[in-house]
């Protein structure tokens, strides 16, 4: 629903085709924006998971999906804020100053105030693509019509209150998250940080030894999964092409310098899709 560092909105088009039909319950495991949810026509189903672990981003959804209209309501209060350098300061401190207590209290239940606020600052950062740091400058876009105001209109289109209808909400570590949902009719979109990229998401730690370890328990799963990846020198070690299918998409990047700057997505997964691969 809005603009995120390392967000799927673009590759959802091609993603979409390769997730499999017949599952009962789907899981994006790194939710992020969770774009391929928006975006695919094969969700929602019977249960319809958002996970991340950044509590904020959790956060929000929690507020969109247990109470949108009120959302919208409050999110609308901020819209004054909207290029205000003194207000975004002001923000971030509060985001970043919530001591234990208060960020305990919101995982237990949505905290509309500090979603909005949280948003508010993130749509101003540059082009929406890197997450919120604590040094994090206010970019004031030259569009005329705000990423702020975009995202509050959503709140009013079926095609997003549909989905939200259908959505559950968790704030876990992905390991812990996969081992609650795991069954033989689960689907999990994964899309960890990018190995050796993961300080552009989250403060949260993300190294080798984590992906080592996601990649490991995905391989005992009952379910199907899709894994997002860049390519790396292990990853052939430990995900063998000859086990699992590996697509490889050629993308361009929007963030990069060169506007033509060329890149591969791979998605890497355990079952047939029916597609031909390249």
């Amino acid at each position: 629903m809005f603009a995120y560092m390392g967000g799927k909105k673009v590759h959802s088009k091609w993603i979409s085709p390769y997730i499999p039909s017949n599952f009962k319950t789907y899981v994006e495991v790194f939710g992020g924006a969770m774009w391929v949810y928006w975006m695919s026509d094969k969700v929602p189903v019977e249960t319809n998971v958002y996970n991340d672990f950044n509590r904020h981003l959790s956060n929000i959804f929690h507020c969109a999906a247990s109470n949108p209209e009120y959302y919208r309501g409050v999110l609308t209060t901020y819209v004054p804020d909207i290029s205000n350098e003194e207000m975004f300061k002001k923000y971030l401190a509060e985001i970043f100053g919530m001591n234990t207590q208060d960020q305990l209290s919101m995982k237990r239940r949505p905290n509309y105030a500090m979603a909005a606020k949280y948003m508010l600052c993130q749509l101003q950062t540059f082009a929406g693509n890197t997450n919120l740091r604590e040094d994090t400058k206010i970019y004031r876009s030259p569009d005329p019509k705000h990423k702020f105001i975009t995202y509050i209109e959503k709140f009013n289109q079926s095609k997003y209150l549909k989905k939200l209808d259908r959505l559950s909400v968790e704030n876990m570590d992905c390991r812990e998250l996969i081992k609650k949902y795991d069954s033989k009719d689960t689907f999990f979109y994964i899309d960890p940080p990018y190995y050796n990229m993961e300080s552009y998401y989250t403060s949260h730690d993300f190294g080798h030894d984590d992906h080592v370890e996601l990649i490991e328990l995905l391989k005992t799963t009952k379910g199907k999964w899709a894994l997002s990846y860049y390519f790396f020198d292990d990853l052939p070690r430990l995900l063998p092409r000859k086990e699992y299918e590996w697509h490889h998409e050629k993308t361009y990047s929007v963030n990069a310098r060169v506007s033509t700057a060329e890149r591969i997505e791979l998605l890497i997964m355990n079952y047939k899709s029916g597609l031909s691969f390249l």
